[in-house]
Order: C-alpha cells, then structure tokens, then sequence
C-alpha cells in the first residue's frame, strides 16, 4: 500500500485534511490540493494512482478536471472518484456516463473512503495483471515470428496495415488462394486461433512498433 499515490483535490480545508489524514493513517501517500487546476499540475507531475476530486471547485469544476485528465495518455490508468454535496441522481449521473469509478455523496464515513479506494486498487490490480499476461503472450508470439517466411512476413504486414486478402493478392501480384493458404500458416505458426485472432495480433503488433520504434523492435515489414 505505501506505493500507492492518492491525489485529493478538495477546495474545502478541514475536510482536504480529514481525507489527508484517513488516506494516510490506512498507509497510502498522499498529496492535496484546493484547486482543479493545481490538480491537473500535481497530477502530471506525481502520476497518482487514484485520483479524489470535489465537483464544486473554485475556477473549472470536477467534471473539467475528469475531462482533462482522461485526455492525458499517462493518466489514462488513474482510478478516478467524485466527492460532491449534491445527492440528485441527475449529478451522479453525469459523473458515471462521463467514465468515473466511484462517486461518493458527502458526508461520507472513513469507511465509506476506505472501501472505495481498496476496490479501485482491487480493481487496478487486477487490469495491471491482465495487461502483464496480454504482454507476456504477445511476447511469447513475437518469438515465434522468426518461423515465417520473407512472403508471410510481407502478408502480416499488409493485413495489419487494414488490407483485406483480395487486396493482399492485387498488391503482392500473386492469387487470393495464396493469400488465404500464407494466412493459415501465419496462424499455425503463431498459434493463433479465431476467425479475427491474426487481424487482431497484426494490429497489435503494429501499435506495438509505433509506440516502441527502435531498430530492435521485431515488426513485420516487406523488407524482412
């Protein structure tokens, strides 16, 4: 627990460091601010894990605040929960469609707090380990490209640049029976199953290279 960063953003002081005070006696870090502004600032800065964001604010509000922050690839992980004094279900609303995690309704016990922030860690948990399994297959897939062929190479590369196989076939000069037989033995020698399982790996793997370009990086290109 004493890794996990918690960002409170609560213009009102007494209750910023009542939450303060809570996060940090369950041993969680914590930093404060009265401000969305400032939040968005610290947010970029320390990377929290959670984020718990009053809605009424001085200057752009909680929902401003959610809104910028999603857009900001680094955060794009961060667990994120209203705190507000309203309790219509027009406002909750609004939160939960905008993509929130939790919304709690002041005033709210310790426990309340508590339980919400354990279940979005129970929850980042759980993604961060299906994330390193999804990374460890594709890992163990990519080890297998070096089994394919300089034509299946240039096959893969085309269906993950959104070719279908009649255009794959007018593009590399060769017939669609061509095409469909390298896409079954791409899927064999990868061990892929499913009728969109090598769409999906090629994408994948495409996305892969352009997030990591380095001259090491294993790509299928027409070159290979």
């Amino acid at each position: 627990m004493s890794n996990t960063q918690i960002l409170v953003i609560e213009d009102e002081k007494a209750l910023r460091e009542n939450i303060s005070e809570i996060i940090a006696h369950y041993g969680f870090r914590v930093i404060c601010t009265p401000t969305g502004e400032e939040g968005i600032t610290m947010a970029l800065v320390y990377i929290p894990d959670i984020i718990i964001c009053d809605i009424m604010l001085p200057g752009i509000d909680g929902f401003e605040v959610f809104a910028r922050i999603k857009q900001i690839p680094q955060l794009s992980s961060t667990a994120f929960i209203f705190l507000t004094a309203k309790s219509t279900r027009s406002d909750t609303r609004i939160g939960m469609n905008m993509g929130a995690d939790d919304y709690l309704t002041k005033p709210f016990t310790k426990e309340e707090l508590v339980n919400s922030i354990r279940a979005r860690l129970e929850k980042l948990s759980k993604k961060n380990q299906h994330q390193l399994e999804k990374d460890e297959l594709i890992e163990a897939t990519l080890e297998k490209m070096t089994s394919l062929t300089k034509a299946e190479r240039k096959v893969l590369n085309a269906i993950s640049e959104g070719f279908t196989t009649p255009q794959i076939a007018l593009k590399l000069f060769v017939s669609k029976k061509t095409i469909e037989n390298h896409r079954v033995n791409i899927s064999r020698k990868l061990n892929l199953s499913g009728p969109n399982s090598l769409i999906s790996f090629a994408l994948l793997l495409r996305a892969r290279h352009s997030n990591d370009p380095s001259p090491n990086s294993q790509t299928p290109t027409a070159s290979n």
